[in-house]
């Protein structure tokens, strides 16, 4: 269980927020009519409210919850993903990672905004995003921390993922790998 009275307030006002805007939309220099969509970064509540996603055109859900059943998807409209693993040190996020980076860039560079949420949107759903930015904004894992953690400042990525974070940055600047960028 998480104490709320030895937070920050900034943290607690996190953590009591369903959900974050982390990317803009970006319009394409060679169209610039033509815009990518945004990622939001959240917790179970904002995927449960389904005039608050309606509200941010959100379409596509990224599921980081190791639960039998899933909140709302297909038969609601939205597309989802799920990545079934729990919120421990000893989970392995490192194969997941190359699939919902994919995942969550088609979806953005059609136009379409994207929901990574877990549970609380503190620790699996922020690994995911922080993922995302070292290989698709050519982020470092220190960069892209801080960058979200200015986001929504209740982000805290367990020991285990922050591991294989680590490692993930470590195979995106190897000599010869090309990083994947969102227009």
């Amino acid at each position: 269980m998480i104490r709320f009275d030895s937070l920050p307030p900034e943290v607690t006002q996190a953590m009591c927020t369903p959900m974050h805007l982390v990317l803009p939309p970006v319009s394409n220099p060679s169209n610039p009519t033509q815009y990518s969509g945004s990622l939001y970064l959240g917790s179970l509540s904002a995927v449960m409210d389904k005039d608050l996603l309606r509200e941010h055109r959100i379409t596509h859900l990224v599921h980081v919850l190791d639960v039998p059943w899933l909140p709302m998807a297909e038969n609601e409209g939205f597309v989802g993903y799920k990545i079934a693993i729990a919120d421990q040190d000893n989970e392995d996020l490192r194969p997941h990672l190359e699939a919902v980076c994919n995942y969550i860039d088609a979806a953005l560079k059609s136009g379409k905004n994207v929901l990574v949420h877990c549970h609380q949107g503190v620790s699996r759903s922020a690994a995911v995003v922080i993922a995302y930015l070292i290989r698709n904004q050519a982020m470092t894992f220190d960069n892209a921390h801080s960058f979200l953690r200015r986001k929504r400042a209740c982000i805290k990525p367990n020991s285990g993922f922050m591991k294989a974070l680590q490692d993930w940055e470590a195979h995106w600047k190897r000599p010869g790998m090309t990083r994947r960028f969102t227009t």
